[in-house]
């Protein structure tokens, strides 16, 4: 019979090799709060992007663009520049009250990219995405859900 702290050794090597294969990516990826983020000089590079597919509403003449998002639950922040700011007709002026509760409940990620606070007033785009401009920069963010995560 084997030594008891070799025994321990063998069980413990087990354990550390098996963990991976018992566990999903999904699972890991929201313990470990994963994130992936990307930089793109036009709007093609991004909508040829397989982490973050590019928002419907984002315009052509978007350029500059930067995004950041969580794989576990999709949050998401992104900023680009555009001088038509949205493409026509997929974003509209949120109420006073909808943009209050949007900005009460916060950005759900952070980058050194992402300004220091966002103003009261939003629009509301597409997929549940909102938005604002400052000058031709503009800034988005998503809060995402568990339940969009990707099955691993």
């Amino acid at each position: 019979m084997a030594p008891r702290h070799l025994r321990t050794i063998v069980a413990t090597a087990l354990v550390l090799a098996t963990a991976p294969l018992l566990t999903s990516c999904s699972s890991v990826q929201l313990a470990f709060g994963s994130t992936a983020g990307g930089a793109f000089a036009a709007i093609d590079e991004f909508r040829a992007d397989d982490a973050l597919p590019a928002p419907s509403w984002v315009p052509d003449d978007a350029s500059s663009i930067r995004y950041t998002t969580d794989l576990g639950d999709h949050a998401s922040i992104l900023m680009y520049q555009s001088a038509t700011h949205f493409a026509p007709g997929t974003c509209d002026l949120m109420s006073p009250a909808a943009s209050s509760t949007a900005v009460s409940d916060g950005v759900p990620l952070n980058d050194s990219w992402w300004p220091d606070a966002i103003p009261d007033v939003l629009f509301g785009c597409e997929d549940g995405w909102k938005a604002f401009a400052d000058g031709d920069t503009v800034y988005a963010f998503t809060l995402g859900s568990p339940s969009d995560a990707p099955a691993s």
